[in-house]
């Protein structure tokens, strides 16, 4: 005979416990109502397999498509802003009345059963759901009369959990010769005089007096800020239990519970957690973004830096360098990276084959794969792709992710024990996703196209909630586990009901019908369930934590989700009326109080306290082998700024290499623009494409810029041409015109022409090479000039001028210049507001004239910083600037006093933009510092 123990819900183990400690049972299966479908199928010769969900909804939109006539539908108007929403929402209330009982045929009442019904009866046939399939077996069960072999189905829940139609197939079965036993009436099995024992007695007698309870630990409220503090808060209690006669509810969060598990040493649940967000699942999705156009750098980006990406690693790095620089893909800089990359492959392919055509034929096949994942033809996000085009992509993507689950096979095969079993069953998820969204596209009406949202929202359907992989493997010892409440079954010990917080436990959704609908669907045979009783059902599955151990009942809550608070489950709202008011305060232990030494001695046994290290300080000036801080390699502006202004920040960034941490850093926002007005306004005085200078007037510069503009800023600067963008393109667009114009007048004005863009410069500073590249070389009289173009902070650079720190526009002019002649004048252009800032009257009339010590000056006085700077390091001293460090004591032994605040040899600390404030910590207050 097969005894099958059917729950309400699939998956879980609180069967374990019907079992005794390694027992084997044979002819005994745990089932929830798919897992008897399917065993049933088996035992009366059905195939009992449901379609995927993207293969029915796919079947069901091409039905809408035949039965929509655009305007008298009932979902006509919504179908046309959601198309796939509103099929896999009627799909929905199609499935939910047929598991009510509904047959298929006619409905009036309202025009959206009339519709449902239409729809029902229209070609292509539906592939089998789980109501078609629960159809198909009752009937076929009813046909033969007899089952082939003895049965025993144990229900573990109530007739009334499982829906009318499951329930004509346990009938159905019953008539064929099945045993079909109900589940016992819930019972108290704890101790009366405990404290579960009293809710147990509550809920299920519904006495009007409410109960006290003592707060003996049979019954816990665990209470937490976050998820990870009510893990360890949960672990740490674990420790005391035997957790192999646990029951652990999971319904949410269980990589965070299994850390803090693992953390105190105890076997974890292994219990997977599904994202639709795993990197490979991430390919097709960016794939479909780049066809569509502007194309979002920032999604190739993320495509090149992928886990396991469609290019080899020196070409991502090539194109990733090229996002930098010009943040478009197919921008000058793209094009210049793969050919770059291209040039490598085929030294590399050379390198191995010795062989010219091998390495042509490499080169080939690395720029054809570049172009099949960031090229191809692009389409308005709005008007749509064709679904063909979509499908073939989809088609690649498929082709390709199997290619590498061929490769992870390989690699598992040669390299035995390597980690690439899990591999290849994500990139197998990843082909067949792309494969389910082909079959979805491929079912669209020819000459369909779909808007870029559309399309999403399909590949939505197709990953549905993602891939299961468990970041902790199941181990020995661990607890039973369920994914519900209600799949608490058989008799425990102890429950644990981790993530007792609303989100973790959605309900049935509200009750789609109206009055008039209810009563037209009670008249066709559908067996609707009445006002509350679904509300019922979930709160009888709420219970079953509560009414399943003999010992403890855990519920384990957080307060806040996020940065929002989480709010109470329901259940707590029950529990709270069933004892008295307060009762459950006495059960409730948080995180907070067990830090504190609160509760009982168990707490404290499985508890460690730690000394908190004492807050390491600044240091004044920190003391290093001085041969590691000798410059080395050429000096730059950014380089010396950073020297002069803070040599610790300088150690850290030039010399130790340390840099912060970023993927890609692709410019936006100021940074993007300022660089893109740069090339713009570049190229228009000095490209191949430029003006006519003796003769082009403002109104031609500003024309000049806008068509340059519109032309290429979806290549170079294509975050601009983002949609609901449109406001800050206008700004731009108009800001690097009016510059433009503004640039030219002023060196008409002026009798300054453009010579030269971005031209390198190099030289001496202090002793050392130094080099740098200008914006713009201007000339006058055989005379040359430094323009160097900034896109705002007017009052910041003219402050620079004032107190003589424009060491940037010194440098370059002395690179610029001859050796023992005076240096070029140079100044500022900051193109948003059209001025130019500089201390030459002479050189540039008309120009906005700061009165400052000059370039000269601020040129020597750099020198002189930074030539003290160095008798420091040359000690092994590394000072920190920063506020509140007495580090003027510590330099000053070594090379004598600093230059003095207000002299041009000193410079202020950069720690406003510094990216390295977390490593240097405030200085301690003088009290922590005398205890230390």
């Amino acid at each position: 005979m097969l005894t099958l123990l059917l729950s309400a819900h699939d998956g879980g183990t609180a069967w374990r416990h019907l079992l005794a400690e390694g027992e084997a049972r044979a002819g005994f299966e745990p089932v929830g109502p798919l897992g008897l479908v399917r065993r049933l199928g088996r035992i009366v010769g059905i195939p009992a397999e449901i379609a995927t969900a993207p293969e029915r909804l796919a079947s069901y939109g091409l039905r809408l498509d035949a039965h929509d006539d655009g305007r008298s539908r009932s979902y006509s108007a919504s179908r046309k802003q959601d198309p796939f929403g509103v099929a896999r929402y009627l799909l929905a209330l199609r499935d939910a009345l047929r598991l009510l009982g509904w047959d298929g045929g006619a409905l009036d009442g309202s025009a959206r059963l009339a519709d449902l019904a239409a729809l029902e009866q229209l070609a292509p046939p539906l592939p089998a759901g789980l109501p078609d399939v629960i159809a198909e077996l009752t009937a076929g069960v009813v046909a033969d009369g007899k089952l082939p072999f003895l049965v025993r189905i144990e229900l573990c829940a109530s007739r009334r959990a499982f829906p009318p139609l499951f329930r004509r197939l346990l009938d159905a079965l019953a008539g064929a010769g099945a045993t079909v036993v109900d589940a016992d009436e819930g019972v108290a099995r704890a101790p009366a005089d405990t404290d579960l024992g009293t809710v147990q007695r509550a809920l299920l007698d519904g006495r009007s007096e409410r109960p006290a309870l003592q707060g003996d630990g049979t019954f816990l409220l665990l209470e937490a800020d976050t998820p990870l503090e009510a893990a360890e808060l949960t672990a740490a209690l674990a420790r005391t239990r035997a957790l192999q006669q646990a029951t652990f509810v999971v319904p949410t969060q269980p990589a965070t519970l299994d850390a803090a598990l693992a953390r105190q040493g105890l076997p974890t649940l292994g219990v997977p957690s599904a994202s639709h967000l795993r990197p490979h699942l991430q390919v097709l999705p960016l794939r479909l973004a780049l066809a569509f156009t502007p194309q979002d750098p920032f999604r190739a980006a993320e495509l090149l830096l992928l886990p396991g990406g469609p290019l080899p690693r020196h070409a991502q790095r090539a194109l990733l360098e090229a996002l930098g620089q010009m943040p478009g893909v197919g921008s000058p800089a793209w094009r210049h990276a793969v050919e770059k990359a291209v040039a490598a492959e085929m030294a590399r392919a050379a390198a191995e084959r010795k062989d010219a055509s091998v390495a042509d034929a490499a080169g080939a096949a690395l720029r054809e794969r570049i172009d099949d994942w960031f090229g191809g033809e692009l389409h308005c996000p709005v008007a749509g792709i064709p679904a063909p085009a979509a499908a073939a992509l989809c088609s690649s993507v498929a082709a390709w992710a199997g290619g590498r689950v061929r490769g992870a096979l390989d690699r598992g095969n040669a390299e035995p024990g390597s980690d690439t079993v899990d591999d290849s069953t994500l990139w197998s998820h990843a082909a067949a996703v792309a494969r389910t969204l082909e079959q979805l596209l491929v079912a669209r009406p020819p000459g369909e196209r779909l808007s870029q949202q559309s399309l999403m929202q399909l590949h939505g359907l197709a990953v549905g909630s993602g891939s299961e992989v468990a970041d902790f493997g199941g181990e020995s010892g661990r607890p039973a586990m369920v994914p519900h409440p209600a799949g608490v079954t058989a008799p425990c010990a102890e429950t644990v009901w981790w993530g007792f917080v609303p989100d973790a436990d959605l309900g049935p959704a509200p009750d789609p019908w109206t009055g008039v609908e209810r009563e037209t669907l009670r008249r066709a045979g559908v067996a609707l369930p009445d006002p509350g009783e679904q509300r019922a059902l979930e709160a009888e599955g709420w219970r079953r934590p509560i009414l399943g151990p003999r010992e403890r009942a855990i519920l384990v809550r957080w307060r806040l989700a996020g940065a929002d608070l989480a709010g109470a489950h329901p259940f707590l709202d029950e529990l709270s009326s069933r004892v008295a008011d307060g009762a459950l305060r006495r059960c409730t232990v948080a995180s907070e109080h067990v830090l504190a030494g609160a509760g009982d001695a168990s707490w404290r046994a499985a508890t460690v306290e730690v000394a908190p290290a004492s807050i390491m300080t600044q240091r004044p000036a920190w003391k290093v082998p001085p041969q590691t801080l000798v410059p080395t390699g050429t000096l730059s502006s950014t380089s010396l700024e950073a020297f002069l202004g803070c040599p610790f920040k300088w150690a850290l960034r030039y010399q130790a290499q340390l840099k912060p941490g970023e993927g890609v850093n692709l410019p936006d926002g100021n940074r993007l623009l300022g660089d893109f007005a740069h090339r713009v306004l570049q190229d228009m005085l000095c490209g191949d494409e430029k003006l006519d200078f003796a003769a082009a007037t403002a109104e031609d510069a500003r024309a000049w810029a806008r068509k340059a503009f519109d032309a290429r800023v979806g290549l170079e600067a294509a975050r601009l041409v983002r949609r609901g963008g449109e406001v800050e393109l206008d700004r731009a667009r108009t800001l690097i015109a009016t510059a433009a114009a503004s640039l030219l007048e002023f060196l008409k004005r002026t009798g300054w022409r453009p010579v030269d863009a971005e031209r390198e410069v190099n030289g001496i500073f202090a002793g050392l090479p130094a080099s740098g590249f200008v914006d713009l070389v201007v000339e006058r009289d055989g005379v040359e000039a430094i323009l160097d173009l900034k896109l705002s902070g007017l009052r910041y650079r003219q402050e620079e001028l004032e107190q003589g720190q424009a060491l940037q526009i010194a440098l370059y002019a002395s690179l610029l210049g001859k050796r023992g002649r005076k240096l070029p004048a140079a100044g500022f252009f900051v193109l948003e507001d059209g001025q130019l800032l500089t201390t030459d009257a002479k050189a540039f009339p008309g120009a906005t004239i700061v009165d400052g010590p000059g370039t000269e000056a601020t040129l020597k006085g750099s020198e002189e910083g930074f030539r003290y700077w160095q008798k420091v390091l040359a000690a092994g001293l590394v000072p920190s600037m920063r506020e509140g460090l007495d580090w003027a004591a510590a330099v000053g032994a070594a090379a004598g006093p600093p230059p003095a605040e207000d002299s041009l040899a000193r410079r202020p600390p950069p720690c406003r933009y510094c990216d390295y404030k977390p490593v240097c910590v405030p200085p301690a207050p003088k009290d922590e510092e005398a205890t230390a």
